[in-house]
């Protein structure tokens, strides 16, 4: 559909995420679509999850299930993806959508993004939490630029990045500083827990795929095992209805009762003394609310091989990488096991100063990530490009 000269009164947009922080994200900004100040009926489709599905969004498919990171990790999941790949070249082509905003999950969106330019579909194209180029290297951000796609910067030096390419940038912030909010007194979570005493609560989050859960979380039991109920009180994080199968399934393989929570994450974060988390989105969502964590991560030793000689970085977590410091107690690969993550706990459980000092410098964390209200601000840019408001 081509710019007739007037604003658009009426859009179809596509959200393409992939896995369930972009699916959470995909429904924040379909809330600020849809409820735009401009009178603008939008409609929206794509792929994502519960969350996005709960927004009003209509799936084409459930990509959620799918996630994994690395380079041989994502192989298990091949057939799955070709078949959603498969899914929405057919819906696109059919929907003809004015606009798709893909979030995240390059991998599989960048060749979305090379169908559509493939066959020349007149459709605006959005990257939404886009290729990480300032740590992976700038050739990701020429390819984005030649495939003609807008990006949505969520930090200023992605935003550089991807301005130097001359790709067209909107630097808008990061959601997460309109997201992360804790309500519930922290002693009303103790409580709910059924804590009667002055034990440091410690919240396990073992991630949103099922790679870094089944492999993860194994570690982590193992390694609370002789803590628990005894030097502190645990739960642990369920990202989703995925998820919580997968987690009671190895509680139950491993003999241990932890309680699972499903919902009000933040509050049960800011009611914990300290975080046991897989590297990824929730360990910057730790940092907003000023929690010391422990993050870990293992991928096979070949992705493990291949990150390290591509990442120009020399930390995993995005505190560290935005302070250029180790402020997140980062346990990868060989350092991700039960002894290590037992030691580590035990050393931070002991020195409740060091806590402390790590709770100044993680308030930094939220000078940097920019104003707030992002979501609405991208959803704006979106329907400024697609010409319905000036």
């Amino acid at each position: 559909m081509g710019y007739t000269g007037l604003p658009r009164k009426h859009v179809k947009i596509a959200i393409l995420a992939g896995e369930v922080s972009g699916d959470i994200q995909g429904s924040y900004l379909a809330g600020e679509l849809l409820n735009n100040e401009f009178g603008i009926k939008v409609v929206l489709c794509g792929i994502g999850g519960e969350y996005m599905r709960g927004r009003g969004v209509k799936l084409w498919a459930e990509s959620t299930r799918y996630g994994s990171v690395g380079f041989l990790e994502p192989v298990r999941f091949l057939p799955g993806w070709l078949k959603l790949y498969n899914t929405v070249k057919d819906a696109i082509k059919k929907e003809n959508p004015d606009a798709v905003v893909f979030i995240d999950n390059q991998g599989f969106n960048l060749q979305v993004a090379k169908f559509i330019k493939k066959e020349k579909l007149n459709i605006n194209m959005f990257y939404y939490f886009s290729p990480q180029a300032w740590l992976w290297g700038n050739s990701v951000a020429k390819q984005v630029k030649r495939l003609g796609i807008k990006v949505i910067a969520v930090f200023s030096k992605e935003a550089d990045v991807y301005k130097e390419t001359g790709a067209e940038v909107y630097f808008a912030g990061h959601p997460l500083l309109d997201i992360v909010e804790a309500r519930v007194p922290p002693q009303k979570i103790r409580e709910t827990l059924g804590i009667k005493d002055e034990l440091p609560l410690i919240g396990l989050f073992p991630g949103s795929r099922y790679q870094e859960v089944s492999s993860l979380l194994p570690v982590m039991l193992e390694g609370i095992a002789p803590l628990i109920n005894r030097e502190a009180y645990f739960y642990i994080a369920s990202a989703s209805s995925f998820t919580y199968e997968w987690i009671t399934k190895i509680l139950e393989r491993n003999n241990i009762y932890i309680p699972i929570v499903s919902s009000n994450k933040y509050d049960y974060m800011n009611a914990s003394n300290l975080l046991i988390m897989a590297s990824g989105t929730a360990v910057l969502e730790a940092s907003l609310l000023e929690i010391p964590a422990i993050a870990l991560y293992k991928l096979s030793w070949l992705s493990w091989l291949i990150a390290k000689r591509i990442v120009h970085h020399p930390y995993a977590t995005m505190p560290n990488i935005l302070l250029d410091k180790p402020v997140v107690i980062e346990l990868l690969q060989k350092d991700a096991n039960p002894g290590k993550l037992r030691d580590t706990l035990r050393q931070l459980l002991e020195n409740p100063k060091r806590i402390e000092e790590i709770k100044k410098e993680l308030f930094e964390v939220k000078k940097i990530l920019g104003e707030g209200k992002t979501a609405k601000k991208a959803a704006d840019f979106i329907l400024k490009g697609l010409d319905c408001i000036e």
